[in-house]
């Protein structure tokens, strides 16, 4: 037998006795999942003392569940496990069935080969088959055909047992609540060894990963644990101590581990009790204010300490998958594939957890069978697209669209109805002045069918005349869609004159076109009330209800180049002179020549992924030889690592064996690529170690790491040449790399997997603004809020500045619809830019953009008490602690009981429970109160009944906890600017979670400082906090 047949035997034996050990703590009555959390825990320890699998076996085996906790064993009519569903369906993309050349069919199924690789493949004889991920080392596997897949049984268990570098930890919450002690009748399992004999026993415990409170350097502060039993002592020892256990509660021996369940629960109990003022009880001596903030302060940082500990991995980095986004950009990479809003993967994948903020870390991204079944579907679409025989479905074509008659509106007698089919025969105007019309468009009749993916081309020939205006004429181009934020197509300024048509273009995916599309003027006059002097134009204008008038600002007329515009009659407009045929010379004027769509486009036919993978071209042999030779080429970039011949062959087989069953052979292909892109060598960003010491990463996995830090995507050529060169391990060479890729556009996945989590733009639109309320608020303003801070970010991140204009700075990113809802001018078109602020602008940095102000809203009122918690997580990632139970919410206002939110929070106040924590917390919420729900700024309150300048005025002037007072948001901005290491630490500490993918630790904190310093030395820049990181032992070792 060979040494690897051998070493999967093992590693085979180890998995049946863990999972023989799982079944028996099962029918003990032990939660089965944390149990398994303990025995993997469990196994780690046995092998990094050294033990070998059979030692470890034989350890496993002398567990035994202990005898107190066999009254709490679940009842079972006859201890046999509950059936098991079935995994869902994973047909294959388009129609779920493929036609082999003999006409039969193929379904989905699972796979399991070995080598670690899972493969969902395409085989000819139907049923679904049980799969799971197997260690690096473990010998092929197949369950039985057409059996039912047990998802949550040993199936999961063994993917959640894995030694690290093979299957995923799943996460267990560490913070016990009072419902974690009352709704459940199952212990947490978790493995120590007894002091007494040396046994291993199950213990009540909430640490799964085995983690010592001292070791992890997480242990209480003696003096800190003294003061707490004393106010204990001095108030509650009488009715919970030696003599009395009044609610079968013992305060004077209560155990300050708080790693143990049971005791973590009872220290919770204290501690809300206390803040509810129920504890001690009434007629009894109280404690002081400050003890009792104390306490619940002390007892809140050692539940803190509890969990990092139980999720501390002691440093290390652990085994997780991809996120979706990573997932989305690895395959856009991998393939050189481009994708449509709808049609990309991360579309297809359920949505990420999250950990600490984001969605990098192992203990939010799980795996499932389900989930496994969505890969593959996935996958099959991915093949589907990437591999195509013969010219496309949907070749290129030009759409010509016609002008429509112009809705009926009696005031403009149109010298031209229709123009013919071929717009380029007849002239357009689009003129500002009229009642309600513009330019109506629809597509030309045809039977042919139109993708329903792709790019397409979208062109408008133009020309304008502004007439007497000095502004140039912009150009919206709308349609009818029911999604608001896809009506707009284009929107842009137009100032070649009539005697030069030029052609104005956009690229858009195929599904924000549709529906009738319009034309208008964007910066017409317009007016905003009207007097229907002419009985025609009454009857043109009647049907539309006078709020719909009265909020209309552009209004265009359309007529032919070579007419004149004829009026019935006159349209006086209130404060402004009746216009007539001599007014048409001053308004502005958009000339239309054509409007065309071309698509769906393509960059190249055959798609480079096609050409890539069949690399010999159409004249090769399609033998196994040449798919070997597809493979060899295409893993090791799809693994992102040196690939081994023998990883090479299981896939081989596949493909022949689907040839075999008679698919074709770019058929049998996709059949390959789709097991490729479903294996964990895939899915998984892995470094395995096997030692539980920490070593340096090799040059392949700081590629990995790398990339997918500062990009969300595999490393490109130039990483894994390097790579494969040794030179990664160079630090010049290294710190050349970072500058390298933050100039790439990929740096983009940055931007979208760091920043928009980091400063929780996804919060931004969790409510709609009343729309009594505030009127100007629309969509496209909401979308505008949320991406002025990630440009924010690429703006800082692209210009080396200092990351300190997140607290304060002279300018923001803005388009025209943001700029003029901040009341600034000079801004145009729908791109974000660069906007300079003047020296006495309320604007400038994080805290004054209209996305926070909205995600410390809920649509009605402002709430600041979730402004101060966006401000000290964000800013400084300090979050409060958790709310004490009943603590409720600030009430809002009721009829004849108007209270500012100063006044209704300084109520709050009040409650002795909540006093201490807002305290801490109000003061960064009421700053920002001079921004009203959408952002705009106040000096009155407005909204929940206040009106007009007789409201109260707006009161900012508080305290923060470190003693300083403001009296405006502008001295506010200038005290946190004074705590710029706080800053500085808080952005560290965030940035290395989602480089890491794992929570910080105290051992961290020396590398923590060590950056601090560095990026005050270098301007505070993203650019010294990146290199910091990469350049950090942290982030080298494993």
């Amino acid at each position: 037998m060979s040494s690897a047949r051998s070493d999967a035997n093992r590693s085979q034996s180890l998995k049946q006795a863990a999972l023989s050990k799982l079944e028996e703590f099962d029918r003990a009555g032990y939660d089965r999942d944390r149990t398994a959390k303990a025995i993997r825990s469990k196994i780690d320890e046995y092998r990094g003392s050294g033990l070998s699998d059979a030692e470890v076996i034989a350890k496993l085996a002398a567990l035994r569940p202990p005898k107190k906790k066999q009254a709490e064993q679940r009842e079972r009519s006859d201890g046999a496990a509950s059936p098991r569903p079935a995994p869902p369906s994973t047909a294959r993309s388009k129609a779920g069935k493929r036609k082999t050349k003999s006409g039969s069919t193929s379904k989905s199924k699972f796979v399991l080969l070995g080598g670690g690789v899972l493969v969902l493949g395409l085989l000819a004889t139907g049923g679904v088959i049980a799969a799971t991920l197997s260690s690096g080392d473990a010998a092929p596997s197949v369950a039985n055909n057409n059996e039912d897949v047990p998802t949550d049984s040993a199936g999961s268990a063994v993917a959640t047992l894995e030694s690290e570098g093979v299957g995923p930890v799943e996460p267990v919450s560490s913070e016990v609540s009072d419902s974690s002690t009352a709704g459940s009748s199952r212990p947490v399992a978790g493995l120590t060894n007894s002091p007494a004999d040396g046994s291993s026993t199950i213990l009540a415990s909430n640490s799964p990963s085995g983690v010592n409170l001292a070791d992890a350097g997480l242990a209480s502060n003696p003096n800190d644990v003294a003061k707490a039993r004393q106010i204990l002592s001095k108030f509650c020892v009488d009715c919970h101590g030696p003599d009395a256990q009044e609610g079968d509660l013992r305060i004077d021996n209560l155990s300050v581990r708080f790693d143990q369940r049971e005791a973590a629960a009872a220290w919770i109990e204290i501690r809300d009790r206390m803040n509810l003022g129920e504890m001690p009880p009434e007629g009894s001596d109280k404690p002081e204010v400050h003890e009792v903030e104390f306490l619940s302060g002390w007892i809140a940082e050692e539940l803190r300490r509890a969990e990092r500990a139980a999720l501390s991995r002691g440093g290390k980095v652990v085994l997780r998958r991809m996120s979706r986004q990573e997932y989305t950009n690895t395959i856009r990479d991998l393939l050189h594939m481009k994708f449509t809003p709808g049609n990309s993967p991360m579309d297809f994948l359920p949505p990420d957890g999250t950990a600490e903020g984001f969605d990098k870390l192992s203990l939010a991204l799980m795996v499932d069978p389900s989930l496994l079944a969505t890969y593959y579907e996935v996958a099959g679409r991915v093949a589907d697209n990437a591999i195509v025989e013969g010219p496309p479905d949907f070749p290129t074509e030009t759409l010509r669209m016609e002008f429509e008659e112009i809705a009926e509106n009696r005031a403009i007698n149109y010298l031209c109805r229709r123009p013919s089919f071929d717009c380029r025969e007849v002239d357009i105007i689009v003129m500002e002045g009229s009642t309600r019309s513009f330019a109506r468009l629809k597509y030309p009749d045809t039977n042919k069918s139109i993708a329903t993916d792709g790019f397409y081309r979208v062109t408008v020939r133009a020309a304008a005349d502004p007439g007497a205006s000095s502004e140039p004429v912009v150009m919206r181009v709308s349609q009818g869609h029911p999604d608001d934020s896809k009506q707009e197509i284009m929107e842009l300024r137009v100032t070649n004159p009539p005697t030069d048509y030029q052609d104005y273009t956009v690229v858009l995916p195929r599904d924000t076109l549709g529906g009738e599309w319009n034309v208008s003027i964007k910066n017409g006059t317009g007016f905003t009330s009207y007097s229907p002097i002419n009985q025609q134009i009454q009857e043109a204008t009647e049907a539309e209800s006078s709020d719909r008038l009265s909020k209309k600002k552009d209004f265009n007329a359309v007529l032919r180049a070579d007419s004149r515009m004829i009026l019935e009659g006159a349209v006086t407009f209130r404060g402004r002179p009746a216009f007539g045929p001599e007014k048409i010379p001053e308004l502005r004027k958009l000339y239309l020549d054509y409007i065309e769509i071309e698509g769906p486009l393509y960059d190249q036919w055959p798609p480079k992924s096609h050409e890539e993978l069949f690399f010999k071209g159409e004249s090769a042999t399609e033998d196994i030889a040449y798919v070997r030779e597809m493979f060899t080429r295409f893993l090791p970039r799809a693994w992102r690592r040196p690939v081994a011949a023998e990883e090479i062959n299981p896939i081989v087989v596949i493909v022949e064996q689907e040839l075999k069953n008679g698919l074709a052979f770019t058929e049998a292909v996709e059949v390959g690529i789709a097991a490729v892109l479903t294996s964990p060598n895939f899915i998984y960003i892995a470094e395995p170690n096997s030692n539980p010491s920490q070593r340096d990463l090799n040059n392949f996995e700081i590629a990995n790491r790398l990339s997918y830090f500062l990009w969300s995507s595999m490393p490109d050529d130039e990483l894994f040449d390097l790579a494969e060169n040794g030179r990664l391990s160079d630090r010049d060479v290294l710190t050349a790399q970072i500058d390298r890729m933050l100039a790439d556009p990929k740096i983009e996945g940055l931007v979208e997997g760091f920043a928009a989590q980091w400063l929780r733009t996804d919060t931004f639109r969790n409510f709609t603004p009343d729309k009594y309320k505030y009127k100007s608020y629309n969509p496209k303003l909401g979308e505008a809020m949320v991406e002025e801070p990630l440009a924010f970010f690429r703006e800082i991140l692209a210009n080396d500045l200092s990351t300190l204009n997140f607290i304060d700075s002279d300018f923001t990113m803005a388009n025209e619809r943001l700029a003029k809802h901040y009341g600034i001018e000079g801004v145009s078109g729908e791109k974000f830019r660069k906007v300079s602020l003047s020296a006495d602008s309320m604007r400038g940095g994080l805290l004054a953009m209209a996305g926070v102000a909205m995600a410390g809203a809920d649509g009605d009122r402002t709430k600041p008490v979730s402004r101060g918690v966006y401000v000290r997580e964000v800013l400084f990632n300090d979050p409060p602690d958790p709310p004490p139970p009943n603590a409720g919410e600030i009430e809002p206002n009721i009829k004849g009981k108007n209270l500012t939110v100063r006044e209704r929070l300084l109520q709050h106040q009040e409650i002795e429970s909540c006093a201490a924590c807002h305290r801490t917390l109000d003061p960064y919420g009421l700053a920002l109160e001079n921004f009203n729900v959408i952002g705009d700024w106040r000096d009155n309150q407005d909204g929940e009944g206040f009106r007009g300048n007789n409201a109260p005025p707006i009161v900012v002037e508080s305290k923060l906890p470190n003693g300083e007072h403001f009296s405006s948001f502008e001295q506010f901005r200038d005290l946190l600017l004074k705590q710029d290491d706080r800053f500085r630490r808080g952005l560290t500490e965030k940035m290395l979670i989602y480089a890491l993918g794992r929570p910080v630790e105290p051992t961290d904190n020396g590398t923590i400082e060590n950056i601090v310093a560095q990026m005050r030395s270098e301007n505070s820049t993203f650019r010294s906090l990146i290199k910091g990181i990469v350049t950090s032992e942290q982030f080298l070792k494993k």
